[in-house]
């Protein structure tokens, strides 16, 4: 697990680099999209318990896809990512 300090003002784009929870077989994870505001400086806790979440940071707001079962659990893991997370503003399954 690795800590990183971030500035939410500048861009920060990353991918999910183990897309398996949500494309496996046998049973299909739901893929959720949180949209979620941030403070100015934050951090960022990056492991591989959550390597298959994907998110973009401008300007202290961003985007996430979570994969699932149910839009609690996709909060509960982008909280676990960012714990310095204002408010998500909106979470809908994609």
């Amino acid at each position: 697990m690795e800590i990183i300090k971030i500035n939410t003002n500048e861009k920060l784009s990353i991918d999910s680099s183990n897309p398996t929870r949500y494309l496996g077989y046998p049973r299909k994870v739901p893929l959720w999209k949180l949209e979620f505001i941030l403070p100015k400086h934050c951090d960022l806790v990056r492991g591989k318990e959550n390597s298959d979440i994907s998110f973009e940071i401008e300007n202290s707001k961003g985007i996430a896809f979570v994969p699932s079962l149910s839009n609690k659990e996709a909060e509960f893991r982008l909280k676990k990512m960012f714990p310095e997370l204002l408010k998500v503003t909106n979470c809908a399954r994609t």
